[in-house]
């Protein structure tokens, strides 16, 4: 028997094929780290199975796949949704009364035959809070990796100028560093992107234990990079550009963000729009989320995006400037364009 692991991550929108990667704060980077991590770890000889836990969603405004109560991802590798809370998709602030609900389902399906795991590994704070409950009860070693933190998030938000109240009532950031504190509590790992995030993010928490923290930097799927793609990846790039771009095939400056402040993407187009040079040499290509309708953004994601329009316009950057609604995610590491003479600027987060 191999090792069997079970993976949480409960917020946002969580499949195994076409991540929505930027539809909203909540589906970004952390999904497709969640799911490389999970099909790299299935393909080990020593283990057995890698499930993750996520949120059962049945809601007319996102996909029927956020229903399917179990979903293979590859061989040895699922995903498993249970329910809890209401049944309609809600943001990872509104979701902290309903966790300990979620809780109790997983001590329950732990515990029937078959179903043991020999580690937890718990993804952000909402996930770190039921990994520890879960771990506490049943016995199971647990990981948590925070992915981002609660005192660091409220350390910044202060420094921008929000007062304490207005950051509780927006992120109820309280109950998130709360969280933290009990999963590094429980963890007996903690996984660190950076030596600067062990060293001077986790330390501000009471419960964080130096010698149980290991960093491991992110990684990348190799295999989906090649410098030359096929006859259809290079159409289907090209159908996302042409409608922007007068000379698609100069080389891209890529910016890859969710459409938030603090990326400073409205910067990038104005250094953009103010460099003669850069405007004769590149394009500037922007992959800023997922869009179907405007009016369904959050109104920072509005206010971002907003801004870049009124650059373009400013500027006139017509013709120059590509900022396509429904980004192929596979379209960007594989097609020939993008891999000469690429600049990434920021990746998802």
């Amino acid at each position: 028997m191999g090792i069997r692991l079970l993976h949480l991550h409960l917020h946002g929108l969580f499949r195994s094929h076409e991540l929505e990667l930027g539809r909203d704060a909540d589906t970004g980077g952390q999904t497709l780290y969640v799911l490389e991590l999970v099909r790299s770890l299935a393909q080990r000889a020593e283990v057995e199975q890698v499930d993750v836990v996520t949120r059962l969603i049945q809601d007319r405004r996102v996909d029927l796949d956020y229903s399917q109560r179990v979903e293979p991802i590859g061989p040895g590798a699922r995903i498993l949704r249970f329910p809890f809370g209401p049944k309609r998709y809600l943001r990872k602030e509104l979701l902290w009364p309903h966790l300990e609900e979620l809780a109790d389902q997983l001590v329950e399906h732990l515990s029937q035959p078959g179903q043991k795991v020999d580690w937890i590994h718990a993804h952000y704070a909402d996930a770190g809070l039921v990994g520890a409950l879960v771990s506490q009860r049943l016995g199971i070693p647990l990981v948590f990796t925070g992915h981002s933190l609660g005192r660091e998030k409220q350390r910044r938000l202060l420094a921008g100028g929000l007062d304490r109240s207005q950051i509780e009532q927006t992120y109820a950031v309280s109950r998130r560093i709360d969280a933290e504190e009990r999963a590094l509590a429980q963890a007996d790992l903690v996984i660190t992107s950076t030596r600067q995030e062990a060293d001077q993010q986790y330390r501000r928490y009471g419960h964080f234990q130096a010698d149980q923290a290991e960093v491991v930097p992110p990684g990348v799927d190799a295999t989906r990079f090649h410098p030359y793609g096929s006859s259809q990846e290079s159409f289907a790039l090209q159908s996302l550009l042409q409608p922007f771009l007068r000379e698609p095939d100069r080389p891209p400056l890529l910016a890859i963000s969710r459409a938030v402040r603090r990326k400073n993407i409205p910067a990038l187009v104005e250094a953009y729009g103010q460099s003669p040079v850069l405007r004769q040499r590149h394009n500037l290509v922007l992959v800023l989320g997922c869009r179907d309708d405007p009016c369904q953004l959050e109104k920072q994601q509005r206010d971002v995006l907003q801004q870049v329009f009124d650059l373009v316009d400013r500027f006139d950057l017509y013709g120059q400037v590509a900022y396509p609604k429904q980004p192929n995610n596979t379209a960007v590491p594989r097609s020939p364009p993008f891999t000469a003479g690429l600049r990434v600027v920021e990746g998802y987060s």
